[in-house]
């Protein structure tokens, strides 16, 4: 995992502690996480959503509250972005990857044999758990920037 990797996952990580921060809230080079609600909370309709950006492309969106998580290439199927969707998706949803074969690109599902071609977006269920070996990775690399800013920690009960 690389550094700006293990930053991004801290990133949205905080996102998902502090629900009413709305705006731009870490970048760093051609990465940059972000969070907007639309509507009213408590209200019908109302919708959080955390995004993560390569190169001011979305190819990652998080909605905490339907728990669900999207992904997209945005038309760009490069190393990079294969490799920062991968790492999200380890993250973020257990069972699931995006893999390479002779130049055509797939999504792996939750068994080997459940292997289709990628489509260039694909919608999956969130499941975050503490326990995740890419995330202990992940706050071992990064660390928290809303810890360093706030003196506040996470109990990691706090997560879904």
């Amino acid at each position: 995992m690389r550094k700006i990797e293990a930053q991004t996952i801290q990133a949205v990580r905080d996102l998902l502690w502090m629900a009413e921060f709305s705006g731009c809230y870490w970048r760093s080079g051609n990465m940059d996480v972000s969070q907007s609600h639309n509507g009213i909370s408590g209200k019908l309709g109302y919708e959080r959503i955390i995004s993560v950006r390569l190169h001011g492309n979305e190819i990652f969106a998080l909605r905490p509250d339907c728990q669900h998580l999207w992904l997209s290439d945005c038309g760009w199927r490069t190393p990079t972005t294969k490799s920062r969707l991968n790492v999200l998706l380890g993250c973020f949803s257990s069972g699931f990857g995006i893999f390479q074969k002779k130049g055509q690109w797939y999504f792996q599902g939750k068994t080997w044999s459940d292997a289709d071609k990628w489509t260039g977006s694909q919608s999956v269920s969130f499941r975050m758990d503490a326990d995740n070996w890419m995330l202990q990775q992940a706050e071992k690399l990064a660390g928290s920037k809303l810890e360093k800013r706030t003196g506040m920690s996470r109990d990691r009960s706090n997560y879904l």
